[in-house]
């Protein structure tokens, strides 16, 4: 694979990733809003977070930063452009 074409395709790897982090983001982050326990006392909202989703998108986000990281790499070694 041409080193042009392995650019291009770690690029578009990482916005996958980054796009699969976002959406494993939302799934680890859910709110619930509850109505007064009784009269007089205010409603409230209550946020649960799964650590499972939030810990996959952390490694998609970081596999991400380390595709661009080596598309920066390969770009500036000096390969064919």
């Amino acid at each position: 694979m041409s080193e042009r074409m392995t650019r291009i395709v770690e690029l578009a790897l990482a916005v996958l990733a980054t796009v699969a982090a976002i959406w494993c983001w939302n799934r680890g982050v859910q709110t619930s809003d509850f109505a007064p326990a009784m009269d007089g006392a205010p409603a409230f909202t209550g946020t649960h977070y799964s650590g499972t989703w939030i810990g996959a998108a952390t490694v998609l986000v970081i596999v991400a930063g380390l595709l661009v990281i080596d598309v920066v790499r390969r770009r500036d070694r000096g390969g064919p452009q």
